[in-house]
């Protein structure tokens, strides 16, 4: 009986660190602040969040103050906070073609209009300043940054983001930053928040998740980090959504950020071999192209060479062979030669897929449907 093998979802296959489940089961027994609403001023549960993080973001340059951080229960809320925050109906938010699809609805939730700069494959999915320029108009509020970004895997240079804070002094932008993936970064490549830059500071919201860095997807655990002038109106939609995390889920959060590194670095290490593994495998399939990725964990799948386009590729390797991938298509109006395979399954299961993509691919060209 054939089993179906889904890489569409961006789910780590591993558990959170022991030492964040221990953290929590212990706040949950304390009870008190622990186990009570976490909205309601200060409290323990809050203020080490708050000094964890602020802790955590200066290894990377930006120093924060502890009030200037706001968890919400997952990023995707942190995310809509950070819109809202910056933008009105009817204003403008620049966006990377390809990008993470969820900021798509988010968007058009709020009668925000995504303009689309454009990542070529032909310069490796990476910024050209010239389009990113032509994007600003008269209500352009703010460029939405993932980087790494998903789902390319591309990890924007410093001076790729000194270019992005350029255009931000010069036309009065807000920078959206998200960095879920930043401790994913493979070969030579290096991370560097943009909010360290000079004059970034002010400008720049940050939007993390512990989804991904420490495999709590299911938590729904994350924060933004907004610059004091926006606090208030932040609070505002914070208060709103009534996003804020369970208190003692935050005690998972502060151990994590303390004590969860070497658990990161063995993840970070598997994504790579996965990555070399398949990324190989499938560029060597006749009507494929798949680079290796700098950071992440997506492979980001050329299918240009076979005809189809990335939904019906999608639909059609699930039927025929039942293996589950995210057609491009969604991810940016350009990008509908590719298809993303989630490396979140061990390369014993990824060599099945690889097997499966080679039968259908060769199915596909029998049939003379490859260009």
């Amino acid at each position: 009986m054939r089993v179906n093998i889904n890489l569409e979802a961006g789910d780590p296959d591993a558990e959170a660190p022991e030492k964040a489940k221990k953290a929590v089961i212990e706040a949950i027994n304390l009870g008190g602040e622990w186990t009570h609403y976490s909205h309601l001023g200060r409290t323990k549960p809050k203020d080490a969040f708050l000094e964890a993080v602020v802790e955590y973001y200066e290894r990377f340059g930006p120093k924060y103050k502890p009030e200037q951080v706001l968890p919400t229960a997952g990023s995707g809320a942190a995310l809509y906070i950070a819109m809202a925050t910056i933008s009105d109906k009817g204003d403008e938010i620049i966006v990377f073609d390809p990008t993470f699809v969820g900021y798509f609805s988010k968007l058009k939730t709020m009668g925000v209009k995504p303009i689309y700069a454009r990542l070529a494959k032909e310069k490796g999915f990476h910024i050209d300043y010239d389009s990113l320029k032509n994007c600003v108009g008269e209500r352009t509020k703010a460029i939405l940054l993932c980087n790494p970004n998903n789902p390319t895997g591309t990890v924007f240079t410093k001076d790729e983001l000194k270019a992005v804070r350029e255009l931000a002094l010069d036309h009065d932008l807000y920078v959206i930053a998200d960095e879920i993936y930043l401790h994913f970064v493979y070969d030579d490549n290096v991370f560097t928040s943009i909010a360290s830059l000079d004059g970034m500071l002010e400008r720049t919201i940050n939007v993390m998740s512990f989804s991904k860095t420490f495999s709590m997807t299911g938590w729904r655990l994350g924060y933004a980090i907004v610059p004091e002038k926006l606090l208030p109106r932040s609070r505002e939609y914070l208060s709103l959504f009534s996003s804020n995390p369970s208190s003692f889920i935050l005690a998972a959060g502060v151990s994590a950020l303390k004590e969860g590194w070497e658990y990161v670095e063995d993840r970070r290490r598997e994504y790579q071999k996965r990555r070399d593994f398949f990324c190989k495998s499938v560029d060597d399939i006749n009507g494929l192209h798949c680079e290796p990725f700098e950071g992440a964990f997506y492979a980001w799948i050329d299918i240009s060479e076979t005809g189809l386009g990335s939904e019906q590729f999608v639909e059609e390797l699930n039927k025929s062979e039942g293996v589950q991938l995210s057609p491009g298509i969604r991810f940016g109006p350009s990008s509908d030669e590719f298809v993303r395979a989630s490396l979140v399954k061990p390369i014993s299961i990824l060599e099945e897929v690889v097997r499966r993509l080679e039968r259908f691919v060769g199915s596909i060209m029998e049939k003379g449907m490859v260009r």
